[in-house]
């Protein structure tokens, strides 16, 4: 009963700071279903101290008082970690989560911020060890009264039927639509979505059992003749076509490419007095205004590899490091490699971070940064003007005959890493007194100062590639990995000057294509960066089949679509919110055929990690 009562109160608390106090958090079936398997889970626990204590009673004792001090740490810790991430920390993250410790000062000052919330948790959890201990006598009785503590076994187990019965049927009832407990049952491996649907306990459960057996898995034979079938029948609709041609095809064919990555990078960080080079760049470039940047589970590292591999990332796990040893053919690394180009990728913070050592090579690019050949101070971010002073003359360099060669460069900056204040963030604090004429809170204010060491980076970037005399023959692309979640919704809104709205407007953000002399163009055609690999790879006219990327060319006839993690969905047509309640027949059966796409478009990136899919195809 201790156990019980303490994981509903820790679950209240979790759900009051996290999801809300209003229908967020406590809305639907997953509150009461969280309330039923921690009973559940409460009674197995009962058992087990149960026939441990009726030869031990001081070691069942013990044992509840470490579950207590266990489970509440565990709480705490998804607090906090929700609070810098905006998600719960899956098992596999957890397994990894000595790298975490590197950010020491955010996460001092984020308990610091949750310090209410932790000090209820750590309360409760004082009580229940409190009546634990005073329970003396009682776990004494249990060697002295087997009978007693048989009758308690009984009671327990038949408890445990009646909450398991009793959350399948909420489960299985109803609605199996997107945001269901039946989806994330069955169809959707999403810690967040799972926490709010099952409650914390029950999503570790899951996500542990599905890190060991596999998630909606099935036999590898079986899972390539069906991809076979499933790409042989999307894009072109023929096996000979692997991707549309149109007017944008080929127009940078020829010319260098500068890929980025930029730190929390959205259209928030642009502006004309601030940020001038990124400014200049949106306007003279490409211009996305209705573009968005969704946040995935392992924020940074699956942003990046959105952008990277125009997959989306498989729920649970560091899908770029899972696919460190994948065949990975589409990238722009191994592109431009088999092109005869220099490849080079660098990152301002630790090359082993996210084990990027491992899978940044094998992305095509000789990776480098801070920790391998380069140290770039001990600033925290560290600055990306330092990264692009050091690093350019790497490629910029002209050999014995004065000629530079043709060159595809990654770069991963991370100045505009949070926490968005001027007392920990080192690059927000370089430019606090730059930014002083700005009428925004100190969140907003510090984002925009932590984006001018991006803005200066850009600068010297083009200034020396003019220098090297390729900068008319170069081409740069640069685009966020998320947006900057750890400013609220309020902060947002000031940033773009009136309040957003709900859930959508927080991703929308931008990306820049740009090169000297290009014709200005706006795109309003609904994307995301999960689009941007097919699309440069179009614009330079690259070997590449569409049909194997999730992402689409936005300049291709495909309608317009963004993913988020949780499967809900934008299109050219609306938000999933505004067509499924509309009453229109013609709308119902869009949402159930667009369901059922980016349902695939999940299931079959989780496949091609899995299977290492684009291997069997080279092999075939």
């Amino acid at each position: 009963m201790i156990i019980f009562v303490l994981t509903v109160v820790l679950e209240i608390i979790l759900r009051a700071w996290t999801f809300g106090t209003a229908l967020g958090g406590f809305s639907g079936k997953g509150f009461l279903i969280a309330v039923l398997m921690s009973a559940f889970f409460a009674c197995i626990l009962e058992i087990i101290t149960r026939l441990l204590g009726h030869r031990h009673p001081k070691a069942a004792r013990v044992a509840v008082v470490a579950v207590i001090i266990f489970w509440t740490l565990i709480y705490s810790a998804q607090l906090v970690y929700y609070d810098i991430f905006r998600t719960f920390f899956s098992i596999y993250s957890m397994s990894n989560g000595g790298q975490v410790l590197e950010f020491i000062d955010v996460i001092i000052v984020t308990i610091i911020d949750k310090i209410i919330p932790i000090l209820m948790n750590f309360a409760a959890a004082g009580l229940a060890v409190f009546l634990t201990i005073r329970k003396k006598n009682i776990w004494e009785s249990i060697g002295e009264t087997p009978g007693t503590s048989r009758r308690c076994i009984m009671v327990s187990a038949a408890l445990m039927c009646f909450c398991l019965i009793s959350s399948a049927i909420l489960e299985e009832s109803g609605d199996r639509g997107m945001g269901t407990p039946y989806e994330y049952l069955h169809r959707t491996n999403e810690i967040k979505g799972c926490v709010k649907n099952f409650g914390l306990v029950t999503a570790s459960a899951l996500d542990l059992k599905r890190l060991v057996f596999g998630f909606n898995d099935v036999p590898r034979e079986e899972a390539i003749a069906e991809m076979n079938e499933y790409f042989g029948e999307n894009g072109s609709g023929t096996e000979t076509q692997t991707h549309e041609t149109n007017e944008m095809t080929g127009i940078f064919e020829g010319k260098n490419l500068i890929y980025i990555t930029a730190e929390s990078f959205t259209d928030l960080a642009i502006d004309e007095k601030h940020t001038p080079t990124l400014y200049k760049m949106s306007k003279e470039g490409l211009s996305f205004t209705n573009f968005y940047t969704p946040v995935w589970g392992v924020s940074t590292l699956d942003g990046e590899y959105v952008n990277c591999t125009g997959l989306i990332p498989k729920a649970g796990v560091w899908s770029m490091t899972e696919a460190s040893d994948n065949c990975l053919p589409f990238t722009l690394g191994h592109q431009f490699g088999e092109l005869g180009y220099v490849t080079k990728a660098y990152h301002n913070h630790r090359i082993d971070y996210y084990h990027r050592d491992k899978s940044h090579p094998n992305l095509g690019y000789d990776f480098d940064g801070q920790g391998g050949s380069y140290d770039f101070g001990d600033s925290w971010p560290e600055s990306d003007l330092e990264m692009i002073n050091k690093t350019t003359p790497d490629f910029l360099t002209p050999d014995d005959n004065g000629e530079i060669a043709p060159f595809h460069v990654y770069y991963l900056t991370v100045s505009g890493h949070l926490e968005y204040n001027f007392k920990i963030q080192d690059m927000a604090a370089k430019h606090e007194k730059e930014t002083e004429d700005l009428n925004l809170s100190q969140g907003p204010r510090a984002y925009v100062a932590a984006n001018m060491e991006l803005d200066l980076a850009m600068e010297l970037l083009l200034k020396r590639l003019e220098e090297a005399e390729v900068l008319d023959n170069t081409v740069i692309v640069l685009a966020g990995d998320h947006y900057p979640y750890a400013l609220s919704n309020k902060e947002i809104s000031e940033l773009r000057g009136h309040k957003i709205s709900e859930p959508y407007e927080k991703f929308r953000s931008t990306a820049i294509v740009w090169t000297p002399g290009m014709e200005p163009m706006t795109i309003e055609k609904t994307a995301s960066n999960l689009d941007l690999l097919p699309t440069v790879s179009n614009l330079f006219g690259l070997d590449y089949d569409s049909r194997l990327l999730m992402g689409t060319d936005i300049f291709s006839d495909r309608p317009g679509l963004v993913v988020f993690e949780d499967k809900d969905w934008i299109s050219d047509r609306g938000t999933r919110q505004e067509l499924v309640s509309s009453e229109a027949e013609s709308d119902i059966k869009y949402v159930e055929e667009t369901d059922s796409h980016v349902a695939d478009m999940f299931k079959y990136s989780a496949w091609i990690l899995n299977y290492d899919y684009y291997a069997s195809l080279k092999s075939s």
